[in-house]
């Protein structure tokens, strides 16, 4: 049996995911990295993007995560974001119209602030609608 480690997945309204796993695949701001048993130390922030888990049972869980941080110590793994859902609690057609609604909104920024808010409300949504193989 391969080693494992505790993980847990908490937002500011709960805890999202708390287990024993086997591995971790996420989405940092310098690219896509992977945690097994044992791993060193380390912070990394994370970007919008899918977080996959392979619990003790090979079992895999994913996650759209809306950004923050992974805190990964001594066989533990905490990850801190704003928002996060989990596979199959995704609902399409929210999902499908905030696309569309961020996509107008890219189009008709102007400034810098308003650009890099369509874009990550674009690059949630396509999160989601990726999660839920759309």
């Amino acid at each position: 049996m391969a080693k494992t480690f505790k993980l847990e997945v908490v937002t500011p309204e709960r805890v999202v995911y708390n287990d024993t796993v086997q591995s971790i695949t996420a989405e940092g701001i310098e690219g896509s990295f992977g945690i097994l048993a044992d791993h060193a130390a380390m912070i990394a922030e994370l970007q919008t993007g899918i977080l996959t888990i392979s619990d003790v049972n090979n079992k895999t869980v994913r996650f759209a995560l809306d950004g923050g941080f992974m805190e990964i110590l001594s066989n533990n793994v905490i990850v801190l974001t704003d928002t996060c859902a989990k596979e199959g609690e995704v609902n399409v057609e929210k999902a499908m119209a905030e696309k569309a609604s961020a996509e107008k909104a890219l189009l008709k920024a102007g400034s810098g602030v308003e650009k890099e808010k369509a874009k990550a409300a674009l690059k949630h949504a396509t999160t989601l609608l990726k999660l839920a193989n759309r």
